[in-house]
């Protein structure tokens, strides 16, 4: 194996070390700019997004042994929703806008919840008192990695009290395209 050092003359942009070719010599920084152009291909990565009718992503396809437009051209033939976009795409963050022509990788909206988030008695009776956007959800409650509540919420108001003592998980699930909120109870 062949080892390479630089010291820190190699860090001044236009240094040429004496021992590659003679003579160092300063060079302007005009001289040194350089603008390579890459290939279209290799500088974008064609993924092939499928989702259903709300523009949840079910699927994301970054490689494949057929180029990605003839697989788009094949989903369409099949009549599979999908768009091809250029770059990655996180699933769990993004969802496609039918709305627009033609449709669009957006960013999922974050679950909105309003309140005090903080410790509770366990009496049943202290509750948190909480507003959420959008108003329809529904939430989970997780104790001790079980689901012990669930219920659908229309008007955006959640309100919670237990008697048991415990740190409690509620999560909140709004239609697409919202991410999933989720906080932490400590009921004393």
């Amino acid at each position: 194996m062949t080892g390479v050092t630089l010291d820190a003359a190699w860090a001044v942009p236009g240094y040429t070390a004496a021992t590659v070719g003679g003579q160092a010599v300063a060079v302007s920084p005009e001289a040194v700019t350089v603008t390579v152009e890459e290939p279209e291909a290799v500088n974008k990565t064609r993924t092939l997004i499928r989702h259903d009718e709300t523009g949840f992503i079910t699927q994301v396809i970054l490689d494949a042994a057929r180029p990605m437009d003839e697989i788009a051209k094949s989903f369409t033939e099949a009549g599979i929703d999908h768009i091809l976009y250029d770059g990655p795409v996180d699933i769990t963050e993004a969802y496609v806008d039918l709305s627009t022509d033609p449709p669009e990788i957006r960013p999922k909206p974050e679950v909105v919840i309003s309140g005090e988030i903080r410790p509770i008695k366990a009496d049943g009776v202290d509750a948190l008192h909480l507003t959420v956007q959008p108003e329809a959800f529904t939430v989970y409650v997780w104790f001790e990695n079980r689901l012990v509540h669930q219920e659908d919420v229309v008007d955006g108001g959640l309100e919670f009290a237990i008697d048991q003592a415990g740190t409690f998980r509620v999560t909140i699930v709004a239609a697409q395209p919202y991410k999933v909120g989720a906080f932490e109870v400590v009921a004393q």
